[in-house]
């Protein structure tokens, strides 16, 4: 049975690709020190919170093999005597119901449980979700997304992902004052290291143990870059399954093509949604202050600055501005598979030949051999011995001949 157990429920946007990433490449450093992180990789424990959850979308497009995971995890963990991880961002979107659920079955196999939450300030956060949603295929401008923030919409999860009052009362029920742990993302210009800092000193790894060059970036895009994108999202056939959109929106055109360009600027949100912003962030943050959680860093760093962020808005991006990006990036998917082929065919022929100049190497060494051995050869047929056995089979023909000759 595990001492501690550790769930990390996101949310989103708070460096968890960043933490998850530094984590899981070293997993066996962590596993020397106590700390377990159940299952294979990152992948799992997105099931996890799919199961979590009880998310009947996701459930019904995982593989097969998925739907055990929770009790795969849980077989793990009760078999570890030290502390475990678990670490998926989707746990934010968990109702208190099912929060209750996975406490109590994390509570069977481990002595405590601990929830974490990494917190961002909203002034950072809104413009950050709403580029996510574009890169997942929604069409809605920027200003558009503000519209729908103030109008609690159902159709966008900001206010589930995002509203920390209700994801710390869903996840610290039932859980002893201390074991739910709030971790705040540190203002722009902080030490780059200080987010893993923080969080593996709360879950008592040594944070310099291990290697961070390895921690795998979620990629923002430039002002006109998301801006095509999410018209490119306008006219995206809208029968293609939800996985498969998701991929080649996110995976191939956001940030396989479009958060490589060069010179890209980064984007502001209107600066005549900030006060909504402060407004909001702030009551939160006082909230979040009355309540016996243990914070990991400084709940001010939640406060969004008191002045917006300079910048232009993507909503304003001129016409030429996204023509330009859009013929650059259907020039890169035309022939990027064409390059990419032509260097896999390159490499190919290299190998060949390498092994075709290493097999005639073997050939030469075997005809030099050949040729001393036939040399060899010739050269035992001059000796006394071969030409006396010479001698003796002819005679003995002869005299077999002679006899075969005679009266019969």
């Amino acid at each position: 049975m595990a001492k501690r157990v550790f769930l990390h429920v996101g949310t989103p946007k708070t460096g968890t690709t960043y933490l998850q990433s530094v984590l899981w490449a070293n997993k066996a450093v962590l596993r020397d020190q106590g700390l377990l992180l159940p299952l294979r990789s990152v992948s799992e424990h997105f099931h996890l919170s799919n199961i979590g959850r009880r998310a009947s979308i996701a459930l019904a497009t995982m593989p097969a093999n998925a739907h055990s995971a929770w009790k795969r995890m849980l077989d793990e963990v009760g078999d570890w005597n030290g502390d475990a991880l678990i670490s998926h961002e989707l746990f934010s979107l968990t109702s208190a119901e099912r929060a209750v659920w996975c406490l109590e079955s994390l509570g069977t196999v481990a002595d405590e449980v601990h929830t974490i939450v990494t917190g961002r300030d909203l002034a950072r956060q809104v413009p950050a979700e709403w580029q996510q949603t574009i890169k997942h295929g929604r069409t809605h401008r920027l200003r558009e997304f503000y519209d729908l923030l103030r109008a609690d919409d159902p159709t966008v999860a900001f206010g589930r992902a995002q509203d920390l009052v209700s994801i710390m009362h869903n996840w610290s029920q039932g859980l002893p004052p201390g074991r739910a742990h709030i971790v705040t993302v540190p203002p722009l210009g902080a030490p780059r290291d200080l987010l893993w800092n923080r969080f593996a000193t709360l879950v008592g790894i040594d944070p310099g143990s291990v290697d961070q060059s390895v921690n795998r970036p979620n990629e923002s895009l430039g002002r006109v870059e998301i801006e095509t994108l999410r018209r490119t999202n306008v006219y995206a056939p809208r029968d293609i399954k939800s996985p498969r959109r998701q991929f080649l929106t996110r995976q191939v055109l956001a940030e396989g093509i479009l958060a490589n360009r060069a010179g890209a600027q980064r984007f502001a949100p209107p600066a005549d949604e900030h006060p909504w912003v402060v407004e909001r962030g702030t009551a939160m943050v006082d909230t979040l202050r009355s309540q016996p959680y243990d914070v990991v860093g400084d709940l001010d760093e939640l406060l969004p600055p008191s002045e917006p962020v300079t910048g232009l808005n993507p909503d304003d991006a001129a016409e030429g501005e996204v023509a330009q990006v859009a013929v650059e990036t259907i020039a890169t998917l035309l022939f990027r598979s064409q390059v990419s082929q032509n260097r896999i065919l390159a490499n190919q022929v290299a190998e060949l030949t390498a092994q075709l100049e290493a097999r005639s190497v073997r050939i030469h060494g075997l005809e030099r051999q050949l040729r001393k051995a036939w040399g060899a050869y010739e050269r035992e047929r001059d000796l006394a011995l071969w030409k006396h056995a010479g001698r003796r089979v002819r005679d003995g023909a002869r005299r077999i001949r002679r006899r075969g000759n005679g009266p019969g």
